[in-house]
């Protein structure tokens, strides 16, 4: 590779990634191309087109994919195998449309067999059953493998496979449906630490035999292939060694200074005896690992610290979505059809209501004539309808819990203290993720409650308009952690509980805004009416619209034209 040849880093937030861009920039190579994924839907075979015929990338490290610990893995197998097998594919085959000169593909030792006795040979492919609990996600890597592998033998591509064993360091998950061994023990050993327990219980017997390979190494080995090997060809990295699980727990100890015992319950299960890979094949390239366990685990530790404290001071996501073809032709679709939407009996006033709904309930908390702002609360696993307002913004701001928001365009992954902004006739549905159920507020604009059309609905609700008097409780409120405020009550209203604050401030005039508007560097900030502005006139937040914190924080000079109402919300959640 030549120091301006234009490089893909597919997945550059992920640790991977991450690592291999850290890599490329130390090496001099100055025109690295990364997308977010607010920006690039790797699932969206139209937009990666879209993407590689724009950028025409002339290397590419496909580093992205959905990944996660046993719990994930064996919980979400149907994401797990359909996120992957579509970014591969998407990615590969514009790849070689595009003429890209190579790709690096990123693969799983979960690919190869569960009993393998010895350390697993490249040529150990599709030779025995794989791990049940991962077996999706490994279907989807081997897909990519032969992927790659037929491309190259059917239109002469230079795709190579690597292989890497269990991975860590810097920018890795340690939240619980992500967490793999590694990161588990880091987190659990400093919660121990920090709470001054006696002892900490790890499952199984503490036997099972594995590899782990710092990032930076796996970084290291993707860059020398792709540099150094030419000719399509599977390789497997590692350090060659094998590790304990019982020993990689007094490590992580030592490194994180833990005082306490380390008992292992030998009731539950250990999982695959022994996963080591053979990495003979790179070894005789000149290829070596350069980072011992001891000194991996150190640099991680310091790296999980120093993230921890960021992670007091969360930054928030917004995604902004907008309508596509589909989204029209589907509303355009049900007006053909005449399809029928009841319209239940409406409350003058829904104030004072609880709304009990098949996935938990909401309320209505503030309303002018330009917003309505509602909370509400979804049980774990449930989800709203696929459904659409034609005739209004729609936005939601997730207090508190985990989530996942489709669209027709895209699927966005959400947490507390994130928030998405959808057009008016977007169709979309959230589902929660979290086990403690998700906290969230939709703002309407304008507020049009019975503005909704239905396509898909778990609970039966398809033909049904919002519900009516009839599944809206009056009584016993309190219950349900009901609050709402008045415009007119009081210049500022605010709600605290244990998982997130939400608060109101009315500002009459430019002097009062002067006088008492603070900015804080957390959180999001919501106009329910009037307009924020810069000190030159622009506009920084319109009736509706959504920002985030710390950019208002840096805007010298902010004022109103007339009124304000302005929403702040701040999660609690740490992750």
């Amino acid at each position: 590779m030549k120091k301006n040849d234009k490089i893909y880093v597919a997945g550059h937030n992920g640790m991977v990634g991450s690592a291999i861009c850290r890599r490329l920039l130390k090496d001099g190579f100055k025109n690295i191309v990364t997308r977010n994924h607010s920006e690039l839907e790797l699932c969206d075979q139209a937009q990666v087109k879209a993407f590689f015929e724009t950028e025409k990338p002339r290397y590419v490290f496909l580093a992205a994919g959905k990944i996660g610990g046993v719990f994930a893995n064996n919980t979400y197998r149907a994401d797990f195998i359909y996120e992957n097998i579509m970014i591969q594919s998407n990615i590969i085959h514009n790849a070689f449309v595009n003429e890209v000169k190579k790709l690096l593909f990123l693969s799983s030792a979960d690919v190869y067999p569960r009993n393998n006795l010895r350390p697993a040979r490249e040529n150990d492919l599709l030779t025995g059953s794989l791990e049940p609990t991962c077996e999706p996600f490994a279907v989807a890597k081997l897909a990519g493998m032969k992927m790659c592998e037929s491309y190259n033998r059917q239109y002469g591509t230079d795709f190579i496979v690597v292989t890497p064993p269990n991975a860590y360091g810097p920018n890795q998950h340690y939240d619980i449906l992500n967490a793999q061994v590694l990161p588990s023990l880091i987190k659990k050993l400093h919660e121990a630490k920090t709470a001054n327990l006696k002892e900490v219980v790890l499952w199984g017997t503490g036997s099972p035999v594995r590899d782990f390979l710092f990032v930076d190494d796996i970084a290291d080995a993707c860059l020398f292939l792709m540099e150094n090997c030419t000719g399509s060809d599977y390789f497997n990295i590692g350090t060659g060694k094998g590790c304990t699980i019982a020993e990689l727990a007094s490590t992580v100890k030592k490194a994180v200074g833990y005082k306490g015992r380390i008992v292992f319950d030998r009731t539950k299960p250990d999982g695959v005896k022994r996963k080591l890979l053979d990495i003979s094949k790179i070894t005789k390239t000149g290829w070596a690992a350069a980072t011992d366990l001891a000194t991996g685990i150190k640099i991680t530790y310091r790296v999980f610290l120093k993230e921890l404290k960021k992670k007091e001071m969360r930054i928030s996501r917004i995604c902004d979505i907008k309508k596509i073809e589909k989204d029209i032709s589907m509303l355009n679709k049900i007006k053909s059809l005449s399809k029928h939407i009841s319209t239940n009996i409406q409350p003058a006033t829904y104030r004072n209501r609880v709304v009990i709904k098949p996935w938990g309930y909401e309320f209505l908390v503030f309303k002018n004539r330009e917003v309505a702002v509602w909370l509400l609360y979804i049980v774990k696993g449930n989800a709203t309808s696929m459904h659409c307002h034609p005739h209004k913004k729609t936005s939601l701001i997730i207090l508190s819990g985990r989530a996942v928001s489709t669209t027709f365009s895209s699927r966005n992954y959400l947490q507390g203290g994130d928030a998405l902004i959808l057009e008016k006739g977007v169709f979309h549905f959230t589902k929660v993720l979290s086990d403690e159920g998700a906290y969230l507020l939709e703002i309407e604009t304008p507020p049009r409650k019975t503005d909704l059309v239905r396509i898909e609905d778990r609970y039966g609700r398809e033909k049904s308009g919002y519900e009516g008097v009839e599944e809206m409780e009056t009584q016993n409120l309190k219950e349900y952690n009901y609050f709402s405020f008045d415009e007119a009550s009081k210049r500022k209203n605010t709600y605290e509980s244990n998982r997130f604050i939400v608060s109101f401030e009315v500002f009459s005039a430019d002097r009062v805004f002067k006088r008492f508007f603070k900015i804080d560097t957390n959180g999001l900030y919501t106009s329910c009416g009037g307009r924020l502005l810069d000190k030159s006139g622009g506009v920084l937040l319109d009736t509706g619209e959504t920002q985030k914190a710390e950019v208002l924080s840096n805007i010298k000079g902010m004022h109103i034209s007339k009124n304000l109402v302005l929403l702040k919300t701040l999660t609690k959640d740490k992750y």
